[in-house]
């Protein structure tokens, strides 16, 4: 897939309606020719394009695409609910998109049907792997999260006062509890080297290990990616059961988590996912402690350039520790140097092979 780079600020969308989808193009004006030149559209998920999390992150993919080419025309369709993603994925084939960008796990199944009644269409989904594809024309790019999750918890762990921190999840799918499971082995894992006893609130990782298509266990989910409410009321339940960090993989419901916080007081911190939250936020960066990050900005800017350099190979990219897909970002709260040290050490010890990421492989704090 090419070097990834790193993520990059967001930008205004203007939009016009269609029905009950939204079609909106870069801020920039589009010229009369416009329909000549290569469309890279990009479908989000029920969150909405200003998710500021993953479907942001996809749409700047596009545009950072269409600032390298400058041929490339940046699209998207904002869906009112999941029955909308095929006739948005359709509404894209009908306009003439030279790639189309899908956006989650649950675009699986509309994103394998299209592809296979359009063979000749190129499509890219962010957190998705449809299996059934009769033809070569996917590329799903996915993230080995639980990788960044445990340096997460690491950071989590031994900024922790308390002795407890937690997470929860929008919905309990595996592109959500792969972070989860990836947070919790990171805290046993700095348990058990560095011999303290912190636990994690809100979730429970199933006997066996995870993958990027399963990963079970039991814990705390919203059942949902926008109810900043519900977030901020299970922020506010964990901290009243000692925890100082929670770690929310809910997309935009973790905003309520930051009002938790911010409540809370001194002392009280936020884990933010996908994209930097001190970018993304920067004035509650003072309330996050990191960001437990994937590369979905450069991964799809690298799909589209490839589709439109008429250089696109369906497949699987898997973002890594090793290829710089994944990654963990420091926030606005100060941490120690020598916690950074353990949390590098860590790191190359996971690229390396010798650190496991499954929980199970570590004793647990009840």
């Amino acid at each position: 897939m090419g070097r990834l780079r790193g993520l990059g600020p967001l930008f205004g969308a203007g939009a016009l309606v269609l029905g009950t989808l939204t079609v909106g193009v870069a801020a920039t004006t589009v010229s009369a020719s416009a329909s000549s030149k290569f469309k890279a559209c990009v479908v989000t998920g029920v969150a909405g394009i200003n998710d500021t999390l993953v479907n942001a992150s996809a749409r700047q993919g596009l545009r950072d695409a269409a600032k390298a080419d400058k041929s490339i025309v940046p699209l998207y369709l904002s869906s009112e609910s999941s029955t909308d993603y095929a006739n948005s994925i359709n509404e894209f084939i009908s306009k003439g998109c030279g790639i189309i960008v899908t956006v989650g796990f649950l675009m699986d199944a509309a994103t394998l049907e299209a592809a296979n009644a359009h063979p000749t269409e190129k499509f890219a989904i962010v957190d998705g792997a449809p299996v059934g594809l009769t033809h070569d024309n996917v590329d799903a790019l996915q993230y080995e999260t639980d990788q960044a999750g445990f340096l997460g918890g690491m950071l989590a762990a031994g900024m922790s006062k308390t002795g407890t921190v937690a997470t929860y999840g929008g919905e309990n799918l595996p592109s959500v509890t792969l972070y989860m499971n990836g947070y919790v082995a990171g805290v046993r894992y700095f348990d058990k080297t560095y011999k303290v006893e912190v636990k994690v609130l809100g979730w429970t990782p199933a006997k066996g290990s995870c993958s990027l298509a399963k990963c079970v266990g039991t814990g705390t989910f919203v059942g949902n990616f926008t109810d900043q409410a519900a977030g901020k009321i299970d922020t506010a339940n964990f901290f009243a059961k000692g925890a100082d960090s929670v770690f929310p993989v809910a997309g935009s419901v973790g905003l309520g988590s930051v009002v938790a916080a911010k409540q809370s007081g001194v002392g009280y911190s936020i884990m933010w996912v996908d994209s930097n939250g001190c970018t993304l936020h920067a004035s509650d960066c003072k309330w996050f402690v990191g960001t437990v990050a994937e590369g979905v900005t450069p991964s799809v800017e690298t799909a589209v350039l490839s589709a439109a350099k008429g250089a696109f190979k369906g497949g699987s990219y898997v973002g890594t520790l090793k290829n710089s897909g994944i990654h963990l970002e420091y926030g606005g709260i100060t941490v120690p140097a020598s916690l950074k040290t353990r949390i590098a050490k860590a790191r190359a010890g996971i690229i390396a092979g010798r650190i496991s990421v499954n929980p199970n492989r570590y004793p647990a704090v009840s």
